[in-house]
């Protein structure tokens, strides 16, 4: 797995050390950053396919950064962090984290997380050669370049947002509750509850313009889950 780079940005050198002995043991490139300024640095020179992300560091706010990393990237950031509150992992998702796990934390569920991005890469390095773009009246999503068009304009989402609003347009009409939602995109060995998908789903409208009182592309149905509500091809 030599062939997928994580980056670990913390400023306590023990916990990345002991990181790192794990992840390279299991075979991953593995880099650091001491803060956010380093990180900025090894994002632009490393490419990596997963971050993970302390909370507390000496320079910027760890969700001040996720923010910034979001306008160069949409790569996955899993969030390690002593910051333990429900509040705190909200905030996690809701400035464009993918995943948060506090600390301390035990390497087998570290790895396990991490096997899911993994898992998630080889999946997109599949849709990559499929070229395959869906398109309805307002929308285009591009599986290649993982780009978003919304009426003529590029806009920006995490990993997650993209696979939510993807797996939304490859069945247009077709109700999801969202413990399905979570089955599909997260898998059935998490502990995201339904409320972060209320979360992230909110996050999609709020990108897509879709106003959440009478939302035109994501449909509540009450009671029941929620649907993309235009016709769509596959191209």
């Amino acid at each position: 797995m030599n062939d997928f780079h994580i980056l670990h940005v913390d400023d306590e050198r023990d916990i990345r050390e002991y990181v790192g002995f794990y992840l390279k043991r299991k075979g991953f490139s593995f880099y650091e950053a001491e803060n956010a300024h380093i990180a900025i640095e090894k994002i632009d020179k490393v490419n990596p396919h997963l971050i993970l992300l302390d909370v507390r560091l000496p320079d910027k706010d760890g969700f001040e950064l996720c923010k910034e990393i979001r306008e160069k990237t949409n790569i996955p950031i899993l969030f390690l962090s002593g910051k333990d509150t429900a509040i705190d992992r909200i905030l996690g998702l809701n400035v464009g984290g993918d995943d948060y796990i506090c600390k301390p934390f035990h390497m087998d569920e570290l790895i396990a997380r991490i096997m899911v991005q993994v898992r998630r890469h080889k999946e997109r390095n599949k849709m990559n050669k499929t070229h395959e773009r869906l398109v309805s009246p307002s929308i285009e999503l591009n599986k290649k370049t993982f780009e978003c068009i919304v009426n003529g304009d590029n806009i920006t989402l995490t990993m997650r947002e993209f696979e939510l609003l993807y797996l939304f347009m490859s069945h247009p009409f077709q109700v999801f509750s969202a413990e399905q939602l979570i089955e599909l995109l997260w898998g059935l060995d998490t502990d995201i509850d339904t409320k972060a998908v209320l979360m992230h789903i909110g996050n999609v409208r709020k990108k897509l313009q879709d106003c959440s009182r009478n939302p035109r592309y994501i449909i509540t149905i009450r009671g029941i889950g929620y649907k993309f509500n235009e016709h769509v091809q596959k191209l």
